[in-house]
């Protein structure tokens, strides 16, 4: 007896595009500070920007070079030992605005609202502190 396989192509098919979703901009936020909250750094500085990581690399770099090589650390560990914690407890991250490859997020915590620049990626969407991080 042969079964019906459009079903089962159908079943398929869904469960591969869900493999490949993106995520929505305010919970690849959620998920950053969940890993920082965490101290997940190397997965954490994955959600940064090429143009952020690429800014703290050379930064870092920069650091590596004055301390005449006894700075030792990746540029992941440098970054979050010298930043300010995110917040303990985010209540509410909303996405705000998208416009092409660039969308904000808005974070509220501690009572403070601020907004946060994402920008999209082949990887997906990513935090972008590129203008934050200019001398």
């Amino acid at each position: 007896m042969r079964l019906p396989t459009t079903p089962l192509l159908v079943l398929t098919l869904l469960a591969l595009g869900a493999c490949n979703k993106i995520q929505a901009p305010d919970k690849v936020y959620e998920d950053f500070h969940a890993k920082v909250q965490q101290q997940q750094y190397r997965e954490a500085y994955g959600l940064l920007s090429a143009p952020t990581r690429q800014a703290i690399d050379a930064r870092v770099q920069k650091l590596k070079e004055a301390s005449g090589g006894t700075l030792k650390d990746e540029a992941y560990e440098v970054f979050f030992a010298n930043s300010f914690p995110p917040p303990d407890v985010v209540t509410e991250a909303t996405l705000v605005s998208k416009e092409g490859d660039v969308a904000t997020v808005r974070v509220l915590s501690s009572g403070k609202t601020r907004e946060v620049r994402m920008v999209r990626e082949a990887s997906g969407w990513k935090i972008d502190l590129s203008e934050s991080l200019k001398p």
